[in-house]
Order: structure tokens, then sequence, then C-alpha cells
């Protein structure tokens, strides 16, 4: 007779579950209390956290610039660094006497990287609403739930003050950098400067702004080398004008009677005292042309003077230019008259005689006359030979300029550069000096504590629904097992059917259990 195994339905599994419900209660509820005892006996861990909120600085950015640009996570993982530190750490965990039952066992820098541990500094990467865009949190760790409020309250204060000392020493530092970098960039500039100054100094006359200055001087020095030009050819011509007349004089024959002689006498005075009128008039008019000259290269033609001068010039010509042209026509004839007594032979040259003593003062005139004019004719050479070295230097300034212009560009292109970086430099230190103003009066960006730590409730570690759950688990996991263990070392039929599957026969009546039904 081979046995047979009958096939396990939910009904089985049922029934062997009842009949085997203290193998799995008894494991189950020991597991819940070790479970409890477990959670009752693991040190209790508090966490308290606060919200910091960052603000803005209260004068708009547009009015004051602010120097430090950094973001918010990057100061606060520098002021991290800073905090932190063992040094802060040390302060905090003595101030509060932290971790007492540790110190006397452990090291204070394991102490320090525990504590390090239990600080939690984080950024809101993605916010939610304005008012998370620019906040971050603080959180601490913790036995003693007073003590972590307190704690957290502290590391708050500690951020704060160490943001405040950040941005005040960072405003600080750039003033005082861009106040060095000025200083040097200030004394290249007066260096600059003095090179300018010297060079200008050397090259005084070819700077090119005094080209224009240049072209009118020599201008006018070619107009007044005109005039003494001309006014050298007058002087000369009224030399030669009186020597004639003192040739002709000497050659003039005297008058017999004491009558005659006065009559020749005053007759010559009186063409003497129109030569001399006409001269006078003919040098005013030289004179006038010159003052002409003189005023055209210094004013435009509609200037008073010009127009005056024009005036009297054209006042004199007509009288002027007929002297001339009778001066011109006496000259011609004198010399005629010279020419044809050299060819009439000595006896008319012996028949001169002495003059007499008005024809000697008329002489003596003349010969004044003519020094006067050698005088002057030798004067204007000076003045001519003086014009022409002005006009030399002019021109040579003219010419140099154009070589002083190109040493010049170079300069001042450097200088120039030199001074707009100087300007920018100038304006970022006015920027960060107000910055730094801004900064000492706490009026740029803040941290501001929008949610203080709180005096936690509950602990955060250990989970006391996770222990009992899992604790459930297991005993549940143990109770199954040790039921299935009683039920498979079990031998004996509970049911009809099990009987009829292992037997292969029929049963006939079955008997029940009076005590089981009793009970």
């Amino acid at each position: 007779m081979n046995e047979t195994q009958k096939p396990f339905n939910l009904q089985d599994y049922i029934e062997i579950a009842l009949r085997r419900k203290w193998c799995i209660i008894l494991p189950l509820v020991g597991s819940i209390l070790l479970s409890f005892a477990v959670y009752k006996y693991l040190p209790k861990i508090y966490k308290a956290s606060t919200l910091i909120l960052v603000t803005p600085q209260r004068v708009p950015e547009s009015y004051v610039r602010p120097t430090i640009t950094a973001s918010v996570t990057d100061r606060l993982n520098t002021i991290s660094q800073e905090i932190l530190s063992r040094t802060r750490l040390e302060k905090v965990i003595q101030e509060f006497n932290l971790y007492a039952n540790l110190r006397s066992k452990l090291p204070m820098e394991e102490i320090v990287e525990r504590m390090r541990k239990a600080i939690e500094v984080t950024v809101q990467s993605r916010p939610q609403s304005e008012r998370a865009q620019n906040t971050f949190s603080i959180a601490f760790e913790g036995g003693e739930p007073r003590t972590v409020m307190m704690v957290t309250n502290k590391l708050a204060s500690l951020f704060i003050e160490e943001n405040l000392k950040v941005r005040e020493l960072q405003a600080g530092g750039t003033s005082e950098f861009l106040s060095k970098e000025l200083q040097g960039m200030e004394e290249q500039l007066k260096e600059k400067e003095q090179d300018i100054r010297n060079f200008k100094e050397r090259n005084m006359g070819q700077l090119p702004q005094q080209l224009d200055a240049n072209l009118r001087i020599l201008e006018r020095l070619q107009q007044q080398l005109q005039t003494t030009t001309e006014n050298i050819k007058i002087a000369e011509d009224r030399s030669i004008l009186v020597q004639n007349q003192i040739e002709q004089l000497k050659r003039t024959e005297p008058a017999i009677s004491m009558e005659g002689r006065r009559d020749r006498v005053s007759g010559t005075e009186e063409i003497q005292d129109e030569r001399i009128r006409e001269d006078l008039l003919i040098t005013q008019w030289n004179n006038l042309k010159r003052d002409l000259s003189i005023a055209q290269s210094k004013y435009t033609e509609n200037h008073p003077d010009v127009i005056d001068l024009k005036r009297k010039i054209t006042n004199l010509e007509p009288t002027v230019t007929e002297l001339l042209r009778q001066q011109e026509a006496m000259r011609e004839a004198r010399l005629r008259e010279l020419r044809a007594r050299r060819e009439g032979g000595p006896g008319e040259i012996a028949d001169l005689r002495v003059p007499d003593p008005a024809t000697e003062r008329l002489l003596a005139q003349y010969r004044d006359q003519y020094n006067d004019a050698q005088l002057e004719a030798k004067r204007l050479r000076g003045e001519i030979k003086n014009l022409k070295d002005q006009i030399l230097l002019y021109q040579k300034r003219i010419e140099d300029t154009p070589k002083r212009e190109q040493e010049l560009t170079l300069l001042t292109r450097d200088y120039d550069l030199l001074k707009s970086n100087y300007q920018s430099l100038l304006d970022k230190k006015i920027q960060a000096q107000m910055a730094e103003s801004l900064e000492r009066k706490q009026q740029g960006e803040q941290f501001k504590v929008l949610d203080p730590a709180r005096l936690p409730e509950k602990p955060i570690r250990p989970d006391r629904n996770k222990i009992l759950m899992i604790g459930a688990l297991i005993g549940l996991v143990s109770g199954l097992g040790l039921a299935w263990f009683r039920e498979s070392l079990d031998q004996s039929f509970h049911s009809v059917d099990d009987l009829e599957a292992t037997l292969k026969l029929p049963v006939l009546a079955e008997i029940p259990n009076l005590q089981e039904e009793g009970s």
C-alpha cells in the first residue's frame, strides 16, 4: 500500500494555524516585547533645526554695487569651514558641556569629528516659493533635547556673525587692494605727466598744437622780409638821388651879383624844401604799405585798422605815383646831363667854380640825407639778416613738427591709456568704499533667523515604530517556522480525508472527541 500526500489548500493552512496557534503567538509576542526592550535600551537622539533667510541689501544695487558676488552656496561653504573648525567647535563643546561621558575616554579630535558629523547645513536647491529661494537650514543632533535646541541656535548665531565678519573683511580687503593699486597707478601717471612735460619743454615751438602759430609767424616774417627789402631799395634810391643832387650842385655855376645869389639860394632852398616834402610823402606811403602788410598778417580784411590803412594808401597813391614818375624823369635827365658834360671835355670841367655858401649849406644837408639813407639801408640789411635767421628757425620748426607729433603721440597714447585705467580704478575704489561703508553699517546682505530652533518633542533615532515592526516581523516569521516544524513532526491523522487519502480505504464511522466538544 503506497502512501500518497494529499495536496494542501487554504483550509488546511488555516487549520494548521489554529492547531499550532501558540507556536505562532508566543514567538510573535516575545519578539515584540524584546523589540520594545531594545527600543527602551537604545540611546535617544534628538534633532533641532533652524531656518535662516538671506535678506538682500537695503540699498538698491543700481546705487551701490556689492563687492561680494559669490552665491549663497559658495559663501556658506566658506563660512561652514570656519564654523566647523576645531577651535570653534571646542568652544561650543565646552560652553554646553557636550559629550561629557566621552571626553574622558576619547581624544578631543574624535569628539570634534563626531560633533561635526552631527551638524547639517542644507541650502534650498529647488525652492518651491520666493520665500525659500534664499534660505538655508542648520540642524544639530544630540541626546538632550534642550541642549540640542540651544546648540542649534548658537550655531545659527555663529553663522550670522561670521557672515557679517566675512562680508566686512572682504569689502575692506577689496577697498584696501584698490587703494594700493590706485596709489601705484597714480605714481606711474605722475611719471608719464612729467615725461610729457619734459618733452614739451625740450621741443617748445615744435609741438603739433603750435604748427598754425608757426605758419602764421613764418608768413608774417616773409611779409616783413619783403617789406624790408622794398624799404632797402627805397633807401638806396634815395641815397642815389641825393648823391646826384650833390653832384649837380657841385657842377652848377654860382650867381655873380648878391641879388642873384640871394635869388638862387632862395630858389634852391625852395626846391630843397619841396624835395624834402616829396621824400617825406613817399616815405609815409611806404610806411603805410608796410603797416598794411603787418596788419593783414594779424587781422582779417574787415578789421578797422586794415580798412583805415587801405583808405590812406588809396588817398596817397595818385600823388606818390606822380612824384615817383617825376623823380624818375629828373633822375634820367640829370644822368643824361652828367654824361653830356663828361663827353664835353676838360674845358667844361675847368669852368666849374667853387660853390657859394648857400650851395655849401645845401651840400651839407644833402650829405646828411645821404648818410641817413646809407645808415637806414645798413640797418635794414641787418634787419633782413635777422628776419632770414628767424625764417630758417621757423622753417626748421615746421619741418620737425611731424616728427615731434609722432613722438608726442606715443607718449600721450600711453598716458591716455594709463589715465583711462586710473579713472576706471578710481571709480571702482569709490564703489568699493561705498560697499564697505554699507557693510559696516550692516545695510548689506544679511542672514536672518526665520524659524528659530524649537525644543524637539520626540527623538529621531531610534525609530520606535520601525523597531517594533521589525520585531513583529521577526516574531511572526519565527512562529510560522516553529508551527511548520511542529506540524512536520506530527504523524497523526487529523481528518477523515487524511485517513482515506493515506489508507485508500473508506471510513465507515467517525467517533468525535467528546473532551474537545465539551470544552
